[in-house]
């Protein structure tokens, strides 16, 4: 993934924009192989190229330079992220078969009406007068570097003169057969743009479903990319993968399946919940450990209440009624410790209540039916105790209610 290195360095650079940048890799690539039509598609991401796809026995790779700016600059024959690009697909050529690839540049950014570039506008364009331009630029850049070298200066072009470089020690050939498998995409929707463009590729589903099955589809996919980059599965999608859990995703909605949509996400790291969570857990002594996973699990469950209601507002008596089943199982819990302990001193009565407050992460959800047919996901249970504790619907301490008294 190139940055938008035309933007200023503090921005170009910055940790929010490479995560952007890789997020749009991975939005990108599904939605290329939502454009599929050959029953083998397959695409991968930060393969041979940022998204790669393999189809019908052809390979097309694409180079995306995304950029957050509001006015992203235009691509021109000076662009660094240009020559980047061509430097990265030079390289490239021995590992590919020439006359079944193509090269792909795809940019939020336009080009100029007068630029030799827009011969890549489109396929079987002549570019000799682009390739010409190409080497005048190139050669600019290497004779001003001998210069500067002969003068004992400071080397100007470093970010451009590898790929300037690498496209001069082509021959004419080499050169030309290259330049005639590249395209640029100039005005690619930016990142925010894409989940709704995923949506509209849905079109044989319900306008009503598609926002939600899109939703769904970007988090199965950010888990599939992540896992193939991390060795856990193929490194390439297939087509009927997508196909399948795009049918996975419409039956459960019309089965009334819920999703676990915060099952592998943490917390934000600064992430403050409500401080009566903490006060709860303090009242039976409880650890640091009781703490941070009683945050987690809150926000989880704080998260995947306000997605469901969100997706459908008729979740929300769903949601109460479970509630009120969840505090019917405390309750059993909490009222048979309290008799046991009425008797004991405040130490007792604390280690005891910091049992109930462990069952609550420990066996609840197992001995609790879940909220939905087909949910595994124990989280919800977990969580949606702490957020009843943060209302003091449930709590720990066999005198937690009269402890956390407010102050007349």
């Amino acid at each position: 993934m190139i940055p938008d290195d035309d933007a200023p360095a503090t921005l170009a650079h910055s940790a929010a924009d490479s995560a952007l940048g890789f997020y749009y890799q991975t939005f990108f690539a599904l939605l290329m192989l939502l454009n599929q039509t050959a029953d083998d598609a397959a695409v991968a991401v930060e393969r041979l190229d940022d998204v790669e796809i393999k189809a019908d026995g052809h390979l097309l790779l694409y180079q995306l330079k995304h950029s957050i700016s509001a006015t992203p600059p235009d691509i021109t024959l000076k662009s660094r992220a240009l020559w980047k690009t061509l430097k990265l697909w030079v390289d490239l050529l021995p590992s590919v078969t020439l006359a079944d690839t193509s090269f792909h540049l795809i940019a939020v950014g336009a080009i100029a009406a007068d630029s030799p570039l827009t011969a890549l506008l489109a396929d079987g364009s002549d570019r000799n007068d682009l390739v010409a331009a190409l080497v005048v630029e190139a050669q600019r850049v290497v004779d001003a570097r001998a210069a500067a070298k002969k003068l004992s200066k400071a080397l100007p072009h470093a970010d451009r003169a590898p790929g300037c470089t690498a496209l001069l020690a082509l021959s004419d050939t080499d050169r030309i057969n290259l330049i005639r498998r590249c395209r640029i995409v100039p005005g690619s929707a930016a990142i925010d743009k894409i989940e709704p463009m995923i949506a509209d590729h849905l079109g044989l589903l319900p306008a009503g479903q598609r926002p939600m099955v899109a939703q769904q589809l970007v988090q199965w996919w950010d888990r599939q990319i992540v896992q193939s980059l991390c060795g856990l599965r193929d490194r390439a999608v297939s087509r009927p993968e997508l196909q399948h859990q795009i049918m996975t995703i419409v039956a459960d909605i019309e089965q009334g399946k819920l999703s676990a949509d915060f099952e592998t996400v943490a917390n934000p790291r600064d992430y403050q919940p409500d401080g009566m969570l903490a006060r709860q857990i303090e009242l039976v002594d409880g650890k640091s450990s009781d703490i941070d996973r009683a945050i987690r699990e809150e926000w989880r469950a704080r998260e995947q209440r306000a997605r469901w209601v969100s997706d459908n507002p008729a979740m929300r008596s769903r949601i109460g009624e479970y509630d009120d089943i969840l505090k019917e199982a405390w309750l059993d819990e909490h009222r048979q410790m309290a008799e046991d302990c009425c008797d004991l001193d405040e130490v007792a009565k604390r280690l005891s209540g910091l049992k109930v407050l462990r069952w609550s992460h420990e066996g609840a959800h197992k001995s609790v039916q879940p909220i939905a047919v087909g949910w595994a996901a124990p989280y919800y249970v977990r969580g949606t105790y702490q957020v009843l504790a943060i209302n003091r619907a449930v709590g720990w301490h066999p005198d937690y209610l009269n402890l956390l008294k407010d102050p007349e």
